[in-house]
């Protein structure tokens, strides 16, 4: 057969097999790499590169192992969101009350440089993060257990966006639970980006509302050569009820915080402050 020919086959075969694997997915709600290269016959870098790419078209959720298929909720604010003007600033469309954390998230950013390998958690910091990523240039891998998170960064060139998989908690919106934390088990990340409910000074605890999504905060913490606390100035007047990490378990502190006893605090704890561009 003539390689021009050849060539078109592999691409005919490749969209067959596109379409067959999403039927799988919308089927079971999971594919696994190792399997579908089996059903194929094909390699497991092809299968990557066809959920990688299903991924970016929108049509699926790229976990480690495999993907998922994309739950109604994702798709319904999907559609709001594309009801946004996308012309409009990155600020204009922060409520005055998230100010904080938008300022958080932005100076955030400056800690992420190109080829790093990242984590963002739940956190409506990190969403407000991802975006800035979403609208920067720097080439990234960002791995979450956030759907919205994923939702902002999945069709991207310059992010390669993972979601860690496990049990998906509605109301969280994102990834928990004992199968999250075994699949996050034996990643290393270079930097995370950890949110809190709450922090507090008195018993330098850092503080979370939810205990499943305290524990994955734990594990990626463990499993991060730079971890960052995300902290607006609403959290150190907040205590919540489980203790996920104490505060020199992180490598700084990001706050919008002008409190004098707040930064007063954390210098007497030897926790490295960085401060907002506005604070």
């Amino acid at each position: 057969m003539p390689q021009h020919l050849r060539g078109r086959q592999r691409h005919v075969f490749r969209q067959e097999r596109r379409t067959e694997i999403l039927k799988l997915i919308d089927l079971h709600g999971r594919v696994e790499v190792d399997k579908l290269a089996e059903r194929f016959d094909v390699g497991s870098d092809s299968i990557r590169k066809d959920l990688q790419a299903l991924a970016k078209a929108g049509k699926c959720i790229r976990v480690y192992g495999g993907a998922t298929s994309i739950p109604a909720s994702v798709v319904t604010q999907s559609i709001k969101t594309s009801e946004k003007s996308v012309s409009s600033p990155l600020e204009a469309l922060v409520d005055p009350e998230d100010a904080g954390r938008m300022a958080v998230a932005q100076r955030a950013y400056l800690e992420i440089h190109s080829g790093d390998s990242i984590f963002l958690d739940i956190s409506r910091t990190n969403s407000f993060l991802a975006d800035i990523i979403a609208r920067g240039d720097k080439q990234v891998i960002v791995t979450t257990n956030m759907i919205e998170v994923l939702q902002k960064l999945s069709n991207l060139d310059h992010v390669t966006a993972l979601g860690t998989g496990g049990y998906l908690n509605v109301q969280l919106n994102g990834f928990v639970g004992d199968t999250t934390i075994s699949l996050l088990e034996p990643l290393l990340f270079s930097k995370a980006f950890i949110g809190a409910s709450g922090v507090d000074l008195d018993n330098a605890a850092v503080t979370s509302n939810n205990i499943d999504s305290g524990s994955v905060k734990e594990r990626v913490i463990h499993n991060a050569s730079y971890k960052f606390l995300l902290a607006d100035s609403k959290k150190f007047q907040i205590k919540s009820m489980f203790r996920f990490a104490a505060l020199n378990d992180f490598s700084a502190v990001i706050t919008d915080s002008q409190d004098p006893m707040v930064l007063d605090k954390l210098r007497r704890l030897g926790i490295p402050t960085y401060r907002t561009l506005t604070s």
